[in-house]
């Protein structure tokens, strides 16, 4: 996938000044001032082959920043998109370096993101050592980015991640992985076109696809289910193996497919060398995977049969007039604009910036006329109680939404129709 040059009216980068963490302060003429520019940025993977999943949730937070230029009592509010894509998918170092850089930007007060969990990984031990930015990630779902318990076999330092006596600056929306695995092997076992006794599980090697299909593992073998084969790892980088694993996968026989993991890794152009293979069996996935066009590229006409699921309400289940104007509001805005579909997290992407916008003008409102602080910002969205276009949301002692485990249901049914919205699971 190409790179876009991406313009959205208000967005600017902000330059970067030796302080961190602290107020927005600057010295004019006749003594002290306040500088009244605040940035809202984002930490996505929008140039490669995972952009179109994540350039929606992008635009969703380009469009609420343009919608909030005027903060009230002479702020003003500008946006900063940061693009953490390498070579062969989203790069955590490249992640890490980014969001270094918010911190050393004074003006960001906030952003929203990282998409993907193995990036959230590197990035939040540097904003709770350095005291912000607060971040609110529309769409990780590693159980160990924020509860203890799991972080070990989900590949996660928590003391790193976590320090002693640090404030938390990272919260996210959507349900976890322990949570998506139960929902994928109940999928498994009991959608009428699937009712597998058997699986093959697949993941890429990653922080958020390896625990996703030990979960799922773990609740399918759980639910009555058998695994079969021997389970392997597929990256971007061995693609030209994929027929060889194809081959190996309709040996086995099994009764579905599983794989943990994402587009750019290779998940899709697996289900096309399975049908050249000759295995025509469901293949579920997760929200690596699910609802994301680029998924369908790779696979081609062989995209009949995946299945997959989404941490989101499918906004064809939103139907208040809310979430009927944003719709407008997004289709408009992102009109012309590459990969621009209307996605659940695009619509959870908007949620966590307006959440953040409302903690940053709860601040002004504080004292208009004296610097906010990053701190109080973090505070004011830890004690959140938003009633947005997802529902109700609040954030829990480790940062997590404690609304519902909402997981929104795909399948690819007619490859020229694409992703289909099947129904939602909610546990």
């Amino acid at each position: 996938m190409g790179t876009w040059k991406r313009i959205a009216t208000g967005l600017v980068a902000g330059g970067l000044v030796a302080t961190v963490g602290m107020g927005l302060a600057a010295c004019g003429p006749g003594g002290a001032s306040v500088d009244k520019t605040v940035i809202l940025a984002t930490s996505f993977a929008v140039s490669g082959s995972d952009a179109s999943a994540q350039l929606p949730a992008e635009y969703a937070v380009n469009l609420a920043v343009q919608q909030n230029q005027d903060l009230g009592n002479g702020w003003t509010l500008k946006g900063l998109n940061k693009d953490y894509e390498g070579q062969s998918g989203p790069d955590p170092n490249i992640g890490q370096a980014d969001v270094t850089g918010f911190v050393n930007n004074s003006e960001v007060m906030a952003y929203v993101g990282p998409f993907n969990s193995g990036v959230a990984k590197l990035e939040i031990p540097v904003i709770n050592n350095a005291g912000g930015p607060v971040a609110i990630s529309p769409t990780n779902t590693n159980p160990g980015l924020t509860l203890e318990q799991f972080a070990q076999a989900a590949g996660v330092n928590f003391a790193q991640l976590h320090p002693a006596g640090k404030d938390n600056y990272y919260f996210r929306l959507p349900a976890n992985d322990y949570s998506q695995g139960k929902a994928d092997a109940q999928i498994a076992l009991t959608a009428p076109q699937i009712s597998a006794k058997t699986a093959y599980v697949v993941d890429d090697n990653t922080t958020y696809g390896k625990p996703l299909a030990d979960f799922f593992t773990q609740f399918f073998t759980a639910g009555g289910g058998k695994t079969v084969g021997t389970r392997d790892s597929i990256t971007a980088d061995s693609l030209s193996t994929l027929p060889q694993e194809a081959g190996k996968i309709k040996a086995a026989n099994a009764d579905v497919v599983f794989y943990g993991g994402l587009t750019s890794q290779g998940g899709c152009k697996l289900k096309a060398a399975l049908v050249a293979a000759g295995y025509t069996k469901a293949m579920v996935g997760g929200d690596g995977i699910a609802d994301d066009s680029g998924c369908l590229k790779d696979a081609g006409p062989a995209a009949v049969g995946l299945v997959g699921t989404i941490a989101a309400p499918d906004p064809s289940t939103l139907t208040s007039s809310a979430v009927q104007t944003f719709k407008t509001q997004y289709t408009t805005f992102t009109q012309g604009k590459a990969n621009n579909d209307f996605t659940p997290y695009a619509v959870q992407s908007y949620d966590a910036a307006m959440i953040e916008i409302n903690a940053i003008k709860k601040a002004i409102s504080a004292h208009p006329d004296k610097a906010i602080t990053r701190k109080e910002v973090r505070d004011n969205v830890a004690a959140t109680q938003y009633n947005g276009l997802v529902g109700n949301i609040s954030f829990d002692t480790n940062g997590d939404n404690a609304g519902a485990k909402i997981f929104s249901v795909y399948a690819v049914l007619d490859a020229s129709k694409g992703w289909a919205y099947q129904t939602q699971i909610t546990l």
